[in-house]
């Protein structure tokens, strides 16, 4: 096993991963940003470099960050997720420099970074796709083959990713303006004007596959998360196992994903997404890399994904097989952004004057923020992300809403009141909520709930941290040693 790893990210991911550094004894270092030096992770870590002083480039500057690795001495850098973690130059910046990348390898990140690619592989393999243009064509022969695959449907990035660089089209008349904006985003996006066509799926559900290739020869299934609650494709729940998947389906689900992977002999962790009718899986893409959303697989699993991606990349011998892979219950975790839900989403970034962590039996917190912490709005708006896990969908359900009310955050808006009352829902119960769910408007909340529900919030705050010394963040967070600085 490695020596030491560079977390080359920030925030919660940086900090779940240093966690199970720590737990392994392996010495954790991580690089920063300006805005990041008196951060959790920061605090936590054995060794911690300054690393520019620019917030938007201090995560993203491939150079620099191999350099500091080889200078800290680094064996092997965890990417995260987000920032370069999906990006193949920083994958094979990593392998030339000698050090171990933690991840697939850097080909194998082109091949499924590659939308149009990835499609070709997935047909290859008997894997269903959307209907659509599986090549990047002029404008004039998307205009020709567009009737052909049907009104709405959607243009994509062959290079995007994350939601970006996709536009729906309703209409014959607006195909070409539209394919016209959809390169301009690329090319500025992922540098790469390269787009094709797709049949939009209205009401389809997310669904996809963990899985882990432990050498060329060993992809295993992990078990499949549901992610369709989700508003202008940003996820805000997710959940394992998917519900009212039959087991015929879920066993094809699992097959698809792993033929997929195993055609190219998959390295460490990625996950398979699927758009899924009722009726059908269509192949979307490959995330390759740990997902924001792990915990509900590894709390269903009982295994740390994490652990399993240092194993792979160290080349040990996994002593693991598809049967020693055991799912028990249901998990189900919500995204908590800094942003306002009953003001249109607007960002809420902000300084947290008071934090408190909901606690309990099979209840988890993955978050780095701690009171006095500020939301920048220079990064992703996620203040945490709040998981529960029982023996059954409903329990969970009802488990996650009762966290989600306990959880008290003061100086900024959060969505977790939202949340918990979209998963509360009937539609949400009773599995009728697809991806567009949100943005159709289908679910509202009535303004007399809301405000009450402000003031309620507000009172249980004030009454649960009257008892809190203002130097004590929660009763959850330690007093981390500062060690290993290095500017």
């Amino acid at each position: 096993m490695f020596g030491s790893v560079l977390v080359a990210n920030r925030g919660e991911i940086a900090y779940r991963i240093i966690l199970t550094l720590k737990e392994r004894g392996i010495e954790s270092m991580l690089l920063v940003s300006p805005l990041d030096i008196d951060q959790l992770p920061a605090r936590t870590a054995d060794k911690v470099v300054l690393i520019d002083d620019n917030p938007f480039e201090a995560y993203l500057s491939i150079e620099r960050i191999v350099e500091e690795a080889k200078a800290l001495g680094a064996h092997a850098i965890h990417p995260g997720y987000g920032f370069l973690s999906e990006n193949p130059a920083f994958a094979r910046a990593v392998e030339n420099s000698g050090i171990k990348f933690i991840g697939p390898t850097s080909e194998q990140m082109s091949m499924f970074g590659d939308k149009l690619m990835a499609r070709k592989i997935a047909i290859d393999n008997e894997i269903p796709v959307s209907v659509g243009s599986d090549t990047s064509l002029s404008n004039e022969e998307m205009l020709e083959i567009a009737e052909n695959i049907g009104f709405p449907l959607l243009i994509k990035a062959a290079a995007g990713g994350g939601g970006r660089g996709i536009r729906l089209v309703e209409k014959l008349e607006e195909l070409d303006e539209n394919l016209h904006l959809a390169r301009n985003e690329a090319k500025l996006a992922f540098k790469d004007d390269r787009v094709y066509l797709e049949k939009f799926i209205p009401n389809g559900r997310h669904i996809e596959v963990q899985i882990l290739g432990f050498n060329p020869d060993m992809v295993l299934n992990f078990g499949e998360r549901d992610c369709s609650l989700q508003r202008k494709k940003q996820k805000l729940v997710e959940e394992s196992p998917a519900p009212n998947l039959p087991k015929v389906k879920r066993s094809r689900l699992h097959k698809y994903a792993l033929n997929l992977t195993s055609s190219i002999g998959y390295l460490n962790a990625g996950t398979v997404e699927f758009l899924y009718d009722g009726k059908e899986f269509h192949f979307l893409e490959v995330n390759t890399r740990i997902q924001v959303e792990h915990p509900v697989t590894e709390m269903v699993t009982g295994e740390d994904l994490v652990w399993r991606q240092l194993q792979i990349a160290a080349e040990m011998d996994p002593e693991i097989s598809q049967k020693d892979i055991t799912f028990k219950g249901h998990a189900i975790e919500a995204r908590i952004y800094a942003e306002d839900p009953y003001s249109d989403f607007l960002p809420s970034p902000g300084k947290i004057n008071n934090i408190v962590h909901p606690f309990g039996k099979g209840i988890r917190v993955d978050s780095s923020i701690v009171s006095g912490d500020e939301i920048h709005h220079y990064y992703d708006p996620l203040v945490s992300k709040l998981i529960a896990h029982t023996h059954s969908r409903e329990a969970s359900i009802d488990r996650l809403s009762s966290a989600l009310d306990e959880y008290l955050i003061s100086g900024i808006q959060t969505t977790s009141k939202f949340i918990s009352d979209v998963i509360q829902s009937d539609d949400f119960r009773k599995v009728k909520h697809t991806t567009m769910y949100l943005d159709n408007s289908e679910f509202t909340v009535p303004a007399h709930i809301i405000r009450i529900g402000s003031l309620v919030s507000a009172y249980i705050y004030h009454k649960s941290t009257s008892s809190i010394p203002a130097n004590q963040s929660s009763p959850q967070v330690s007093n981390w040693k500062r060690s290993g600085w290095r500017h």
